[in-house]
């Protein structure tokens, strides 16, 4: 068993390495060269939470907080968010997507779901729903662990 556990996990890392990669070249190629898929990530991340800090976005995504203020940083520098610092507590900055930045989530998701549902047309619905909630499943397993 010990064998073929090690074996899953690197089939399931290298498929999740290649798709990521996958992905990056999409937007690279397809969309635009001047954002990273993690920066875009986090810029998804802010326009689905309306007022957040840089200390959520890293805890949400297990990265230092250095990493996550040097995405922010370079998003706010092309203008697709705002640093709002709170009335109460000026230590606390909140961010928020600008209309540019909202326009290129917008953008960037359809042509990324247009790319991505081209490959999907390769698998019925069950296929996806049956993979969709396996990997949902093992999320939950992970985080409760």
């Amino acid at each position: 068993m010990q064998i073929e556990l090690k074996e899953l996990i690197n089939r399931y890392q290298d498929a999740m390495n290649r798709i990521y990669r996958n992905v990056n070249i999409i937007m690279k190629e397809k969309i635009h060269s001047d954002i990273t898929t993690d920066q875009f990530s986090t810029l998804q991340y802010i326009q689905k939470h309306e007022q957040c800090t840089s200390t959520e976005i890293a805890n949400e995504f297990g990265v230092g907080k250095s990493a996550v203020t040097a995405q922010v940083n370079r998003l706010h520098e092309k203008g697709l968010i705002e640093r709002i610092r709170d009335g109460k507590d000026r230590r606390n900055v909140y961010l928020h997507v600008t209309d540019k930045g909202i326009e290129l989530v917008n953008y960037t998701e359809n042509e990324v779901y247009a790319s991505i549902g081209k490959n999907l047309a390769h698998f019925d619905d069950e296929e996806i729903q049956t993979f969709i909630d396996s990997l949902e499943k093992l999320a939950h397993v992970m985080d409760n662990e």
